[in-house]
């Protein structure tokens, strides 16, 4: 076709709904993203996948359906894919006259591509709900499997990482050339020192440990999931975390605790992603709780 946003919009009406949902995404993190320097038109799957909060599998599912009709194309390999959107999709870039005399960010008119009929006459973008917290009734030492509320979103902070605590950890742990000697890191694609990803974990932990994580009734964890760091840690960054809890069921074996899975963000001084992971704990139940909930 011609008119390069009839392409668009005749393939998104071939896809799942989800999958425009993510198209849309694309194209946002394709020209807005964090992640620099990169391809014009270009993201990658970290900061998708921190803006539209996909499982990994669902994300990759997602993405093979809108290669197949021809939204974006995929290079390189796992894990260093980029996605970039394709040529006949890039260029309803010519849509951006119009974006710019009627103050509409160029995804946005994507977005209206991908609503239902019914509702596609753009009339603005909805403004953006303003993100609450939620508070924990009781303190961490009082704190029992059934405060952990499906849901809920805490932050939690902060802590501040200087460039010597990221060489000392480096030199223990992590002994790549960017975490340790500040010429070789000015001269790498990172122009300075940048902490390791681990110590970005376990600065995130602290917090997590101190003010998140039950200190009466935690009994273990099996493991934590999907972690990413999308954007590196720097010398005077001050970072804070943001947990969502996602799930929170009984043990099916020993009814005395339950199961609490929490998407873990630490986010720095200037509201960028620097890492996320699923984490699940076990913790123990209110002693004078009920069999059941």
């Amino acid at each position: 076709m011609n008119n390069p946003a009839s392409f668009v919009f005749d393939r998104l009406q071939t896809v799942s709904v989800p999958a425009r949902k993510l198209f849309t995404v694309i194209v946002h993190e394709a020209y807005h993203g964090p992640l620099h320097p990169k391809p014009n038109g270009t993201a990658t799957p970290p900061e998708i996948l921190e803006a539209c909060g996909l499982d990994v599998a669902e994300f990759y599912a997602l993405l093979t359906m809108l290669g197949k009709v021809g939204l974006i194309q995929i290079s390189n390999t796992y894990p260093f894919e980029e996605i970039q959107i394709s040529p006949e999709a890039a260029e309803a870039a010519a849509l951006a006259d119009r974006c710019r005399r009627e103050n509409i960010p160029l995804e946005e008119m994507f977005v209206n591509l991908a609503r239902p009929q019914s509702e596609r006459p753009y009339t603005g973008s909805p403004p953006e709900a303003a993100m609450t917290f939620n508070n924990f009734p009781v303190p961490p030492d009082q704190r029992f499997f059934e405060d952990y509320k499906v849901g809920h979103v805490y932050e939690f902070g902060t802590i501040t990482v200087s460039e010597p605590e990221i060489i000392a950890f480096a030199k223990r742990y992590d002994p790549q050339y960017f975490h340790l000697d500040p010429a070789k890191a000015a001269a790498s694609e990172f122009g300075g020192i940048i902490a390791s990803g681990f110590h970005t974990t376990s600065l995130a932990m602290r917090l997590y440990v101190d003010h998140y994580l039950s200190h009466v009734a935690s009994l273990a964890s099996p493991g934590i999931d999907d972690i990413r760091w999308p954007n590196p840690l720097r010398p005077g960054d001050t970072v804070r975390i943001r947990a969502t809890i996602l799930e929170a069921r009984l043990s099916r074996s020993k009814p005395d605790r339950g199961i609490v899975r929490t998407r873990v963000e630490a986010i720095n001084q200037t509201d960028h992603l620097v890492l996320s992971m699923t984490v699940v704990s076990i913790l123990g139940r209110r002693p004078d709780s009920s069999a059941t909930l």
